[in-house]
């Protein structure tokens, strides 16, 4: 597989051979039409990419062999067509891949001085949610599962994620943890809950549709439920407000609850369909 930094490349030469920006903008209309198409009952505001002049909604699942998939819509082709030039850099990359990357296509190709203003935001705001998005899946680090770990004898990855996650969470420790230390802890703590009559845990199962970590420990989770009438309703959202506000560095939590697009099986991961027999 190609690396971001090759992919970059081989774009870059290609916009070489494009002998001016009329041709270049065209490149641009043609690449919107292979953007990986985003089904409009995700065109909400969970997955709406703030900053944008136009409207841009991104989405992304990571599948089993831990590579991020993205899908994503705008409401203007042009500003479609930037979404899936930085989609084809980073579509298929693992998060760690994402988050080492240095996305300069833009200044090597001369696009960032043909953009306007806002339209310039709107890309640093899609190159900013890419990143989160990124955070949000990534592994936790080596250095950090041995911190977590010490002192335990943990035999199963269900009890090293909780084990982190009441780590995090732990008031004696750093009284400033980082936008990443947090995003890691809000999502291993989202991963020891449960649908107390189904075995996978929620995020598995495809229940959490965004989790947005912002400034000043602030935590908006939007999520859904397997189906309206499902007799958790008046309980697992507030079980997950709860877990979460007691993560060290969370001050804020607001847990929204959605259901467009409706729960389908195709949201759950791989692991859970193994595990519930549908694969």
């Amino acid at each position: 597989m190609e690396t971001p930094a090759q992919i970059q490349d081989n774009l870059a030469l290609d916009f070489e051979l494009l002998e001016n920006w009329e041709d270049r903008y065209q490149y641009l209309l043609e690449l919107a039409k292979e953007c990986p198409a985003l089904p409009e009952a995700f065109k909400n505001d969970s997955l709406l990419i703030k900053g944008c002049q136009s409207k841009v909604w991104l989405r992304a699942t990571c599948n089993a062999e831990r590579h991020m998939e993205f899908a994503a819509d705008s409401d203007a082709l042009l500003v479609k067509g930037i979404i899936t030039l930085l989609l084809k850099v980073f579509q298929h990359q693992s998060p760690e891949a994402i988050l080492e990357t240095r996305f300069d296509l833009h200044e090597r190709t001369g696009l960032q001085h043909h953009l306007s203003p806002n339209r310039a935001n709107g890309l640093a705001g899609m190159l900013d949610r890419i990143r989160q998005l990124a955070l949000l899946y990534r592994p936790m680090h080596e250095s950090q599962q041995k911190n977590s770990t010490k002192g335990h004898s943990l035999q199963a990855p269900m009890e090293k994620t909780y084990s982190s996650s009441i780590k995090n969470s732990n008031p004696t420790q750093s009284s400033s943890p980082s936008f990443v230390e947090i995003q890691d802890a809000v999502l291993n703590i989202i991963k020891t809950i449960y649908d107390p009559e189904i075995p996978v845990n929620i995020y598995d199962l495809g229940l959490i549709y965004n989790i947005e970590v912002q400034q000043g420990g602030k935590v908006l989770v939007t999520m859904t439920l397997t189906s309206p009438s499902c007799p958790v309703a008046g309980t697992l959202p507030g079980e997950v407000e709860d877990k979460i506000r007691g993560v060290h560095g969370v001050n804020e939590v607001k847990v929204e609850l959605t259901f467009d697009p409706p729960w389908s099986q195709d949201l759950m991961s791989e692991e859970a369909k193994l595990e519930l027999g549908f694969l």
